[in-house]
C-alpha cells in the first residue's frame, strides 16, 4: 500500500517530521491557532477595525493596525466582548503588549515566590 509523501515545511521547504514542527522553526514560535486567533476572533477583530479604524490611544491620529484587549485575557478579560476591545496602531500595540507582558512576569514571579515560601 503506498504511503503519503512526506510533509514539506512551508518555511525551509525541506521534509518535516510528521506531527511535529520543523527543526527550522524556533521552539517558542507557535501558530496563530495556538495564540487563540481562530476564525471567530478574526471575524470579530475585522468587524471592530471596520467600525474603529483609528488608533484609540488619546492624541494618536494614525490608522489602527490591530485590536487589543483592554483587560488582557490572562487577567480575566473577555475575549469576544467589544467593550474590552481597543483599536491600536502598531507602535501603541507593541507598547501595550510589552506592558502587559511585564505585568504577567511580575504576576508569575509573585506567585512563584509565594508558592516557594509556603512549601
Amino acid at each position: 500500500m503506498p504511503s503519503a509523501p512526506p510533509r514539506v515545511c512551508a518555511r525551509c521547504h525541506k521534509p518535516a517530521p510528521k506531527g511535529r514542527p520543523c527543526s527550522c522553526r524556533p521552539a517558542w514560535e507557535g501558530s496563530t491557532h495556538d495564540s487563540g486567533n481562530d476564525r471567530r476572533w478574526q471575524g470579530v477583530r475585522d468587524a471592530y477595525l471596520a467600525t474603529h479604524p483609528l488608533c484609540e490611544r488619546p492624541g494618536c491620529p494614525r490608522l489602527a493596525d490591530d485590536v487589543d484587549h483592554v483587560t488582557p485575557l490572562a487577567e480575566g478579560g473577555a475575549k469576544y466582548d467589544p467593550r474590552n476591545f481597543m483599536s491600536l496602531c502598531e507602535d501603541h500595540h507593541k507598547a501595550k503588549t510589552n506592558a502587559d507582558a511585564l505585568r504577567g512576569k511580575h504576576r508569575l514571579r509573585t506567585a512563584n515566590s509565594y508558592a516557594t515560601r509556603r512549601a
